[in-house]
């Protein structure tokens, strides 16, 4: 995962990804994948209030139209957390490559995944379908 610019994250967000992080390692003896990479990522990041947060920036909950570069294929994903994770409904978990990368991005962003296994992919946030916090949803 590759950032171009300063991680911002909701005060709302930040402490319930805390707190999803410290039940996940509760249920597990061997951390789960990408934990430890979404506790570097909330240490680096400005948290914000949740009422004040840019409506381009992704959130959690946020659903977002992702461009593969330079494919052009197009993709629409939910970002959730972990317990909510389901790919088939393109729900992709804060935990995930892909959801360790959305989280603080925002609309125009080419965020970079790399894939244990894959090539790097380049995936461009192109539109922004819904933010809960755009829309007054602080209960998400």
């Amino acid at each position: 995962m590759t950032r171009n610019n300063e991680i911002r994250l909701t005060d709302l967000d930040a402490a319930r990804l805390e707190r999803s992080l410290i039940e996940q390692l509760r249920q597990s003896p061997e951390p789960p994948q990408g934990t430890a990479e979404l506790e570097a990522l909330l240490d680096a990041a400005a948290i914000v209030p949740s009422a004040t947060i840019d409506p381009a920036v992704v959130t959690m909950n946020s659903t977002v139209v992702l461009e593969e570069q330079p494919a052009g294929r197009r993709m629409t994903v939910t970002l959730v957390y972990p317990k909510d994770s389901d790919p088939e409904r393109s729900q992709v978990s804060v935990l995930s490559p892909v959801g360790r990368a959305l989280i603080g991005a925002r609309v125009g962003d080419t965020i970079i995944v790399s894939v244990p296994g894959n090539a790097p992919r380049d995936l461009r946030v192109v539109e922004m379908k819904y933010q809960p916090e755009a829309n007054g949803r602080f209960d998400l």
